[in-house]
């Protein structure tokens, strides 16, 4: 596989560069025209973290970058890399509330898709590799959806959680009655498995994305 990293991820640099070297892939740098990692010329990724991702909701940074993904490439992913705490310290500090937060993700999943990085880089770089290579073998394609809701529910579980699907997320809200992110927060396993569709595994799953 061949990766090219743009020159203005500066310190990431060195490090995705010795990660990626280490497993056999052909790495390069260059000026991308838009996103931060190109795999086979064909697969982009846009790479922010927490603070970063927040704080280009608020000067509207976000929305250019993805639509030039869009444009450019016919794969295209946002990669959000840090920790549930790091979430938190970028939250006090960008002036955004949760909701303004999910609704942008929503957003952004409806035309493009965006994964969620792990503890370390090294992490993100590997579930970017393994996603990229799983695009180029036509195993996953950009996950869509039409429009976002106006239920604020329905958006976090649909655009959210990963596996999800847009039906699955409408069963949800309507059986159990879900109106806002609130809702959500307060969800128990046992309000789940009532869910008819829904088992231990997926009740888990939705549980620990959402906390």
């Amino acid at each position: 596989m061949q990766i090219t990293i743009d020159t203005r991820e500066k310190s990431r640099i060195p490090l995705a560069t010795a990660y990626y070297k280490k497993q056999r892939c052909q790495v390069k740098t260059a000026e991308l025209p838009t996103g931060d990692y190109l795999f086979n010329n064909k697969v982009v990724m846009e790479f922010k973290t927490w603070s970063d991702f927040m704080s280009s909701i608020t000067d509207g940074r976000l929305w250019n970058e993805t639509q030039k993904q869009m444009e450019n490439y016919q794969m295209h992913f946002v990669v959000i890399h840090g920790t549930n705490r790091d979430y938190l310290e970028a939250f006090q500090h960008n002036g955004l509330d949760h909701k303004m937060i999910t609704g942008a993700i929503a957003r952004l999943n409806t035309y493009t898709k965006i994964i969620h990085g792990t503890r370390t880089l090294n992490e993100t770089f590997e579930l970017m590799r393994v996603t990229a290579e799983k695009c180029l073998d036509d195993k996953t394609l950009v996950r869509q959806f039409g429009t976002k809701s106006v239920n604020p529910a329905f958006n976090v579980l649909a655009y959210c959680v990963d596996d999800i699907s847009g039906e699955r997320a409408k069963n949800i809200v309507n059986f159990l009655g879900l109106k806002t992110i609130n809702d959500i927060c307060q969800l128990t396993y046992d309000d789940l498995i009532k869910v008819p569709g829904i088992g231990d595994v997926l009740a888990n799953k939705i549980l620990h994305a959402i906390k």
